[in-house]
């Protein structure tokens, strides 16, 4: 009997032993998940508050909540002698919010690093370069060996690997370079831009070379390709705006035997305002593939405190003073010299203040409008697009066109179809920007393309904008949650023919009219006023 009782009794501590590491085991899965809660909850906070969008009401009432879910959960997962149903409770609800957190955390993080990417005063232009150039079919294999090598090289994660690699091809080429035009005679043009004589003063440095003087770029070009001259020597604006003329295939026909570098001077042209209480006016760049030449030219101007943005298009042609060069030309050839000689172009000729600026390229207009699912743009007109490669034979109809990303580019680049030319494609370049900033604004696309849009756009995006200046914007529309009118105009002109100074020759322009120049400046001014 007494050793039934002690069997029964050892039955029980052992059951009760058990039952002990169970509910042990149990808190240290519980615990694991408070930790993890924790370590969520405060990722997602850093992002928050590096961010700073959120309001001060939002914020406050979103910790406070936050606080007292948190001091519900993790107390009740951690004890050791809380019920085993209130902890399966307070886990289900830490894992949800931990979902929310991750999820959160994604966004925030790829919203900071694409900010990081785009934001920043970044200076695209501190040289000013100037090439050699020789017929295609006399290109020297070693230089066309070493312009291969230093493109591998930069595919080498070891930088010092990626350096060397680098300098040895850049070695080999000048050396290549250097020994094929010593004792030349090298055609160049007259000029009395500085940066042209201080350019051909540092080739002399490398190269035993003689001048001769042409009236031209075009004369040049067309003596080297007669075989008059062995090699020329042209500014590399020179060369990208004969990229863009009919009458030469330069890419083709010639070879960039070598480039000379002279540094320059960049002016700061951003003149930062507080953005959420007084107006601005941003100048929206649009780049070719190439990402030189400038052929989408808007000003946006902002008023946050009316939630008016007015849209100002102006012709690629326009026939402006260049400020560096004090010469006539077409602002899309004041792209080939920076980002701030468009800026001052404009300014001067309209005779406002441009306090920022947004470059975007081909590339990021496509993949936005592929992230977004498309757009439905109006078309004034029936019309079949040409000249544009791939996108040749584009065909649009008068009325509504649902579009791709190429179909809008194609929309956005088109103007031989029309008699108005440039100015009928700045109200097409409106039209998309119009259809994509509704659609983007939708709650829907938001949510389901957010990282599509901001893949799209990083790395085919640059503002001078800084990341506060953006965070402050996106905070007040938070906090008040304000409809935006969005008004446009175009700027027109009269065409015609003259003297531009990159191509060193006459092309086609776009003169402006005063009386257009002074409405467009009134429309402007009247956008910036505040209320009283």
């Amino acid at each position: 009997m007494r050793a039934e009782r002690r069997r029964e009794i050892e039955k029980q501590m052992a059951e009760g032993s058990k039952g002990k590491k169970t509910k042990k085991g149990g808190n240290g899965f519980f615990t694991f998940i408070a930790i993890l809660y924790i370590a969520a909850a405060a990722a997602f906070l850093y992002y928050v508050f590096k961010l700073n969008v959120v309001p001060a009401q939002y914020l406050v009432a979103g910790m406070a909540v936050l606080a007292v879910i948190t001091l519900f959960t993790v107390p009740v997962m951690v004890s050791k002698k809380g019920k085993h149903g209130r902890k399966i409770f307070a886990t289900i609800i830490a894992l949800l919010l931990i979902a929310c957190f991750g999820m959160g955390t994604y966004y925030l993080s790829s919203t900071s690093n694409f900010l990081d990417v785009i934001t920043g005063k970044t200076a695209t232009v501190v040289t000013e370069d100037f090439h050699v150039l020789v017929r295609a079919d006399d290109k020297p294999q070693e230089v066309v060996d070493a312009i291969a090598a230093a493109a591998e090289a930069t595919k080498d994660e070891d930088k010092e690997k990626k350096a060397e690699a680098k300098a040895a091809a850049s070695k080999v080429k000048e050396e290549t370079a250097m020994a094929m035009i010593n004792g030349k005679t090298i055609g160049t043009f007259t000029s009395n831009d500085q940066m042209y004589s201080k350019a051909k003063n540092m080739l002399q440095e490398k190269a035993v070379v003689e001048y001769a003087y042409d009236e031209s770029v075009n004369n040049c070009l067309d003596k080297l390709l007669w075989g008059e001259y062995d090699a020329i020597f042209i500014p590399a604006a020179s060369y990208e705006a004969l990229k863009s003329e009919e009458t030469y295939n330069v890419k083709k026909d010639t070879f960039i035997l070598y480039t000379v570098q002279v540094p320059k001077e960049t002016v700061d042209r951003t003149k930062g305002v507080n953005v959420t209480k007084e107006s601005f006016n941003v100048y929206i760049c649009g780049v070719d593939e190439g990402g030189i030449r400038n052929d989408v030219n808007m000003i946006a101007t902002v008023n946050p405190v009316k939630h008016e943005v007015l849209l100002t298009s102006i012709p690629r042609d326009f026939y402006v003073t260049l400020p560096s060069k004090e010469a006539k030309d077409k602002l899309t050839h004041a792209g080939l010299y920076g980002i701030e000689e468009i800026m001052g172009a404009i300014e001067n000729e309209f005779g406002i203040d441009l306090n920022y600026y947004v470059k975007v390229n081909y590339k990021a207009v496509r993949g936005v409008v592929d992230a977004i699912g498309g757009i439905d743009v109006e078309s004034q007109y029936d019309f079949t697009t040409s000249g544009m490669g791939r996108l040749n034979g584009t065909h649009f109809t008068v009325g509504v066109n649902h579009m791709d990303g190429d179909m809008a580019l194609a929309f956005c680049r088109e103007r031989h179809s029309f008699m108005a030319g440039d100015m009928t494609r700045n109200e097409n370049q409106q039209a998309v920007m119009e259809a994509i900033l509704s659609k983007v604004t939708s709650s829907s696309t938001i949510l389901t393309s957010y990282t599509s849009i901001l893949d799209a756009v990083s790395g085919n995006m640059e503002t001078d904008m800084t990341a506060d200046e953006m965070a402050s914007l996106v905070k007040m529309q938070l906090k008040k949650m304000p409809g935006w009118s969005i008004s446009k105009s175009s700027v027109k002109g009269t065409t015609g023919s003259d003297y531009c100074y990159s191509l060193g020759a006459y092309a086609s322009v776009v003169y402006s009219l005063p009386d257009e120049i002074t409405m467009a400046v009134d429309e402007i001014v009247k956008t910036q006023m505040m209320d009283k």
